[in-house]
């Protein structure tokens, strides 16, 4: 066993490696880490197997096959209890719906990462969804709010420089400071970034760091520099085979070239920018090809190829238009998919946190509920104790079906008296604790009372009339104590106390 799960490690980590490379055989690797983690039954080795898939596949644009394998990546982790792994999937969420286009829930999982990551100090993954929500926020021509975003990544970077590499957040900085027309800041980020990323040999940021300065010296009517800074970026994107600035960078060259009135090179330039397109699974790429050389030709006066030009936009464009109704249908289907799980999730959490046989809490209540009740209603409370004195003469004597119609009868008449914002919860055979949140002496007297009022009443039990005995023990909320498991010893000790005086009493807990 521990053999096989070190080869899934093995085949992780090369997965890993590939990816970096960008190989495109982490694909492969991730697949067989998941029929070696599937045959020794490992829930965290399907997770690690399964999210590298995903990973894969959003960067293959096969988003909606992604979300598929992040659903059950979502629900191992969530049956995990594991918030960090939750965290990772919903940022892996975030990405796969924003290359589909559904930004707003591409956002939603963002925040939802964000919020998870922070609780369990995941900084990196922070610095990561932080970037990412920077990309969305500048799509949708917020770039206050991504320079935000920025900003704060930004610090965390300074804190420590491992998190997050700079030159990331140096050449997003020049592109959201660029298009909010700030192009001074903007220039300066750019250089910082390309020769951040030059020292480190991060090509891609070079490349990026390249075009962005080329497309500020183009705005700056500087048209030889904008020229040299945008054929480095493209040589670079040919050495890259980046097929996006590939693409791109030919079509602002083509721009540059008309600005100049050199329509050959315009006209050359963007033909080999649409030839190239037409190849890509890039529909958006395709048509901002097409639009750019229909703007090119109006110059050359080549009509056939205008023409041409013209309609392939608005094939594209209807094509687009097809998909973006597709997309809808497929979020709706991921919803409902979501909506399930987290109701299966809540069912689960329920059955789980609920009594069978008496409908109280169970044991695994204690002590989060009580946490979460004193925060609700104001940091005091009464926590009492419960032993039922006659449960185990009953079972002894008339059977187990008869300890049992007493148990129900008695929570029936707990859950009936007590104050019904207090929580009911099971901890043993015949052993219960009730929390009364901002009960003092008064109150919390008063629910006894007429507790072991209603319980003295004879009621039917199997096939005899019997009163319910107990005896109770009372501790409070902060008074004896600040930390829940002292104040339920200290609650038992009354209890015991209460038994010692004849039982079918109660007593307040008394340190002396």
């Amino acid at each position: 066993m521990d053999n096989l799960r070190a080869s899934v490690d093995n085949l992780l980590n090369a997965c890993d490696r590939e990816a970096d490379l960008g190989t495109g055989r982490d694909l492969e690797l991730a697949q067989k880490a998941l029929e070696l983690s599937k045959s020794i039954h490992c829930d965290t080795c399907i997770y690690e197997s399964l999210i590298r898939i995903a990973r894969a596949l959003v960067t293959l644009r096969k988003n909606e096959k992604a979300i598929e394998h992040l659903n059950t990546c979502y629900s191992i982790a969530n049956s995990m209890n594991d918030t960090a792994r939750m965290a990772k999937v919903s940022n892996l969420f975030g990405i796969a719906y924003y290359k589909m286009g559904v930004i707003s829930k591409s956002l939603e999982y963002f925040l939802e990462a964000l919020e998870l990551a922070k609780s369990n100090g995941c900084v990196n993954l922070e610095c990561q969804i932080y970037n990412n929500m920077c990309s969305i926020m500048t799509e949708l021509g917020d770039y206050e709010t991504a320079l935000s975003c920025l900003n704060v990544l930004m610090e965390k970077v300074d804190k420590d420089q491992n998190v997050f590499p700079r030159s990331f957040v140096y050449r997003n900085m020049a592109y959201t400071l660029y298009r909010m027309n700030r192009v001074e800041e903007a220039e300066k980020y750019a250089q910082k970034a390309l020769d951040e990323a030059a020292g480190q040999g991060r090509t891609q940021i070079v490349c990026e760091s390249y075009y962005t300065l080329g497309e500020i010296r183009l705005s700056q009517n500087k048209i030889e520099e904008a020229s040299e800074l945008m054929l480095k970026a493209l040589s670079l994107a040919e050495e890259l085979s980046n097929d996006y600035y590939q693409v791109q960078i030919r079509i602002d060259l083509s721009k540059l070239y008309c600005a100049v009135k050199n329509y050959d090179e315009a006209y050359r330039v963007i033909s080999e920018a649409y030839n190239y397109a037409l190849k890509l699974d890039y529909p958006a790429v395709k048509r901002n090809a097409a639009l750019a050389m229909a703007e090119v030709c109006q110059y050359t006066g080549n009509m056939a190829m205008l023409v041409d030009a013209l309609t392939t936009y608005k094939d594209i464009t209807i094509k687009l238009e097809e998909d973006n109704l597709r997309k809808q249908q497929v979020f709706i289907k991921a919803q409902l998919m979501l909506y399930n799980l987290k109701k299966d999730n809540e069912r689960l959490r329920v059955e789980i946190e609920r009594d069978p046989l008496t409908g109280c809490l169970s044991s695994r209540a204690f002590p989060d509920r009580i946490a979460q009740s004193l925060s609700a209603h104001g940091n005091k409370g009464a926590l009492v104790f419960i032993d039922i004195d006659n449960l185990k003469t009953i079972n002894d004597t008339y059977g187990h079906d008869c300890g049992d119609d007493l148990l129900k009868s008695f929570a029936k008449d707990l859950i009936k008296v007590m104050p019904r914002e207090s929580l009911k919860i099971r901890i043993s055979g015949d052993e219960f604790l009730v929390f009364i949140p901002n009960a003092g002496r008064e109150e919390a007297s008063a629910a006894l009372d007429k507790l072991l009022e209603t319980l003295a009443q004879p009621r039917k039990i199997g096939h005899i009339m019997l009163p319910v005995l107990v005896s109770a023990g009372i501790a409070f909320y902060p008074d004896h104590s600040t930390d829940l498991f002292s104040l339920k010893k200290m609650a038992d000790a009354a209890m015991y106390s209460a038994k010692q005086a004849g039982r079918g009493v109660y007593r307040i807990y008394n340190a002396s």
